[in-house]
């Protein structure tokens, strides 16, 4: 008989803050949830801890109420697109109305 070889979930605990104090939480296999889609996403421990304390100041609880993945970040960004776009055509009928009555005042004169 051969021994089995346990597997051992590794724990990679990090402290941050939250609205009840410090709190250790086990980053390994994390599942954050984004706010917008609802999607679960999967991150290595030490870029979702670097990013926790470097967009979140550190705080857990900011982290889970307001994370957006980026599927959710492109879902608002169509929308801001077509403001763009909006705002660059009125700018041109603008400019293109501005420039009408210049040519009206310069047949005018002659």
């Amino acid at each position: 008989m051969t021994a089995q070889k346990k597997s051992r979930k590794a724990i990679h605990n990090y402290t941050f803050s939250s609205s009840n104090g410090e709190v250790e939480v086990d980053l390994n296999n994390y599942q954050a949830i984004c706010s917008v889609t609802g999607s679960a996403k999967q991150f290595h421990h030490t870029y979702l801890a670097n990013m926790i304390v470097n967009k979140f100041d550190g705080n857990i609880d900011t982290f889970r109420d307001t994370y957006v993945s980026r599927e959710g970040r492109a879902e608002g960004s169509n929308l801001r697109k077509a403001e763009v776009v909006k705002a660059k055509i009125d700018r041109l009928y603008n400019q293109i109305n501005e420039l009408k009555i210049k040519r009206d005042q310069l047949l005018i004169v002659e």
